[in-house]
């Protein structure tokens, strides 16, 4: 992002019952030794951004404002020190694979796409049953920070047809500006009030992808910040080229007079539906929608999938059944859930939700039900292992998602390296919980279902082995 634009993100290995396996150490070895080009010593929030980053309180404008407690051994920020970030080499429930973008990545954004820093890395299935791959948006994007303009762009695509996710994620290839350079596909306005377009949560219907996204007018306190509106695009070239869909905006707090001529008049004011999480599920789209910043309960909304682009025919869910008015919505996951992402998990045989707690932890709950009720959190990843991360979206193509077997795989970001990487989670090492039954009451011998379990890091049942640092060169 441009030098003079705060950002929103502070902004602050298989088994436990095994030693930290080789082939893992090797892997990351790999990953953060390969250098690829140096970066100037120059941001917190990312590798573009000048330190103390706006706001002044040194921590940046996101992640860390839910935890109460940092740990004593967080780490310095990095692009204070010259640094560029770091590696988490974990043991037991939840191990890094690698770093996907960015300096040393074996992916080779940095030459390949002009991507020193990004992150989120939000997943779908594009749904091609002849060229079959995933997709994954990514938000706020830097490439050469020694340019006029850093080569920010406000958000890219990558695609990737890897399936055997155990060494890492190779990305084929990415809709380009020019050789070298990885396009915005949604662009800001360049108009006063907006100082940024980031995608929120991607989905495939009929085979036409679609990306919900907001704009941003300003970021604000640790956490927080404004949006103008939240609307659809679509693509009907894999990703290649997006249009917003006319009709499909949603206004926030910011201001209306910022939504674009070809997404034509708003359809309603929804402040708590400017993020999303998309589920597809017995030909319906769910979508899972927070307020912006990370500090929102989370609603749900259903629409058939044919009827994806009219914002008339969704509907909410009420708590006892679904209806038309948004404001009747109940929270479905509450309170503080940020950057969700919502999958079945075959391994399971439930759906699973993925998010950043308030704790600044990456958990996971479960459900029977697209509504709920939804369990107590699970754990992945603690913030007192990896205090600057943040999102978790999970990978369509994991074993446990598609199949029995037990690995998880996601996204994760940190501000400090202010990069994406892909973790991987043995579900095996989670604690099972027991669905009570639909005519019993919750509160039965058997809580398992919904008591949060212990945080993993203070148990042991992750370690942190090491924080690796990233090479500058």
């Amino acid at each position: 992002m441009s030098r003079s634009t705060p950002r929103r993100r502070p902004h602050l290995s298989r088994r436990a019952r095994a030693p930290l396996a080789a082939g893992t150490v090797v892997a990351l070895a790999i990953g953060a030794l390969t250098a690829l080009t140096a970066l100037p010593p120059v941001a917190s929030a990312a590798p573009c951004d000048p330190w103390p980053p706006t706001g002044g309180t040194g921590l940046g404008s996101g992640s860390l404002s839910g935890s109460a407690a940092m740990p004593t051994d967080a780490p310095a920020t990095p692009w204070a020190n010259g640094a560029s970030g770091y590696i988490p080499v974990l043991q037991g429930r939840t191990t890094t694979v690698e770093l996907l973008t960015g300096p040393t990545s074996p992916n080779r954004t940095v030459e390949r796409f002009g991507i020193s820093g990004t992150d989120l890395g939000i997943m779908w299935k594009n749904g091609d049953a002849s060229n079959p791959q995933v997709l994954m948006a990514l938000g706020d994007t830097m490439g050469d920070c020694s340019l006029p303009g850093t080569q920010w762009r406000s958000n890219i695509l990558f695609r990737s047809s890897d399936r055997i996710l155990s060494n890492g994620m190779r990305v084929d290839n990415a809709p380009m500006e020019r050789s070298g350079l990885a396009k915005s596909i949604l662009p800001r306005s360049n108009l006063p009030g907006e100082v940024t377009v980031i995608p929120t949560a991607g989905v495939e219907v009929a085979g036409t992808q679609y990306l919900r996204y907001m704009s941003v007018a300003s970021w604000g306190a640790p956490g927080e910040w404004v949006t103008n509106y939240s609307a659809l695009a679509e693509s009907r070239d894999n990703g290649e080229n997006w249009t917003p869909v006319a009709g499909t905006a949603r206004t926030g707090t910011g201001s209306a007079r910022l939504i674009p001529s070809d997404l034509g008049a708003p359809f309603t004011t929804h402040t708590a539906g400017q993020m999303s999480a998309f589920l597809k599920h017995d030909g319906f789209v769910y979508e899972y929608l927070t307020p912006s910043g990370r500090n929102g309960a989370v609603t749900l909304a259903r629409v058939p999938e044919r009827s994806i682009r009219t914002m008339s025919a969704y509907e909410f869910w009420t708590g006892a059944g679904w209806g038309r008015d948004h404001r009747s919505a109940a929270a479905v996951m509450h309170p503080r859930v940020s950057e969700l992402s919502v999958s079945w998990s075959a391994r399971l045989g439930r759906f699973i939700a993925l998010y950043t707690n308030g704790n600044n932890d990456i958990v996971m709950r479960q459900a029977a039900r697209p509504e709920g009720p939804w369990s107590g959190e699970d754990i992945l990843l603690s913030y007192r292992h990896v205090p600057t991360l943040y999102g978790a979206f999970v990978h369509p193509w994991s074993p446990a998602v598609e199949t029995v077997g037990s690995d998880l795989y996601f996204t994760m970001s940190t501000w400090d390296a202010y990069n994406v990487f892909l973790m991987r989670t043995d579900l095996d090492l989670i604690p099972p919980r027991t669905l009570p039954a639909a005519d019993s009451r919750m509160r039965v011998a058997d809580n398992s279902w919904t008591t949060d379990t212990p945080d993993p890091a203070e148990t042991g049942e992750t370690v942190l082995v090491e924080r690796r640092p990233i090479p500058r060169s």
